[in-house]
């Protein structure tokens, strides 16, 4: 059997291909590759160690998230005592001059002018005015004793919620530090599985690379990186512009808590991009989950919310084609990465 000079060389190349792609992973600098089910190891370890982790910081942004509504609140409350306080001070200096008028004689000094009259008309005028000054002095005095009322029972109302803002704030104390350590004592682990894991995908997709330019005709396109899938149009200009925030912040650092814009945790992102969509978002993934409307898979659109764990512990924006940029854990930066997860529990639409 004999070849045609081209022919031999390409037949040449995917051997030599072929050869490389089976031999490198084992050629690594002085320790051999991991294997598939090594990988995949990693992967669910690395998953667990994330899920764990976030469900500590999902409950952290919700208490978090409900503390802040309390400190909102207990401002409102503060400015409502305060008005009422400055109106009763308002109505108590009233009912002040009325007592001094009435202890100097004001009543006696108002019936000796209704005696007074000249005539028919002028006595039906002078009773009128009388007994609306008495109406004016009882309505000063009964609103003085309801806003009593009211501001005792606003300064109650307050001190409820001033309570549950510090056991609120202990909450947050204390996950804040249940955080802080684990972080503390995954770091080494999350590293290193993390480099195992990206590692292996550099491994595989230059195997990949090379089995397809030694596998293509001259003619054919060498795969680039330009060649795999973008972000699609989004359906409307607010999802548009979510997606375009998101992306943006490729990159940036995760950092549990964070909501931009420096760093980011997994529904700080969403909710920080989907602020330039024009739609506020709570910090919590449970909380965007419910605040959203519930799209199936087939539907989804560039700028819809992707929710994973149970309980709901995480939450990405997907992009098109397949993909999602998500802040995904700690040590980790903001990326585009497969909207494939095998915990995916539901998406939403904000």
């Amino acid at each position: 059997m004999s070849f045609s000079r081209p022919t031999l060389v390409r037949t040449l190349a995917a051997a030599c291909a072929v050869l490389v792609a089976t031999l490198s992973p084992t050629m690594g600098p002085g320790h051999a590759a991991p294997s598939r089910s090594d990988l995949e190891d990693a992967r669910s370890r690395l998953m667990q160690l994330e899920r764990d982790f976030e469900l500590v910081v999902e409950r952290y942004n919700v208490v978090h998230e409900h503390l802040t509504t309390l400190q909102a609140r207990i401002a409102a409350s503060e400015l409502e005592v305060r008005q009422i306080e400055q109106r009763m001070r308002v109505r108590r200096d009233a009912a002040v001059e009325l007592a001094t008028e009435l202890y100097k004689g004001g009543r006696t000094i108002a019936l000796e002018g209704v005696l007074a009259a000249d005539s028919l008309a002028d006595l039906d005028q002078r009773v009128s005015y009388l007994e609306t000054s008495t109406a004016v002095q009882s309505q000063v005095f009964e609103r003085l004793a309801i806003d009593r009322t009211v501001l005792d029972k606003k300064i109650e109302e307050l001190d409820r919620q001033r309570a549950q803002a510090l056991s609120a704030q202990r909450v947050v104390d204390d996950l804040r530090t249940r955080i802080e350590a684990k972080v503390a004592d995954q770091a080494d682990e999350v590293e290193s599985l993390r480099a195992q894991i990206e590692e292996a995908e550099r491994r595989e997709a230059a195997a990949a690379r090379r089995a397809a330019a030694a596998a293509s005709t001259p003619s054919a396109p060498t795969l680039t990186i330009s060649s795999y899938p973008h972000p699609a149009p989004a359906p409307n200009g607010g999802a548009q512009a979510a997606v375009d925030a998101a992306l943006s912040q490729v990159g940036k650092p995760y950092q549990w808590g964070a909501a931009g814009p420096n760093s980011y945790d997994c529904s700080g992102l969403t909710m920080w991009a989907w602020a330039h969509g024009g739609v506020s978002l709570p910090h919590s993934s449970a909380a965007q989950y419910s605040a959203t409307s519930r799209v199936s898979q087939g539907d989804l659109a560039p700028g819809d919310l992707l929710f994973f764990g149970s309980p709901i512990h995480h939450v990405a924006m997907y992009i098109g084609n397949g993909q999602m940029v998500e802040a995904p854990y700690s040590g980790a930066s903001v990326r585009v990465t497969s909207a494939s997860r095998s915990d995916f529990v539901g998406a939403g639409r904000p």
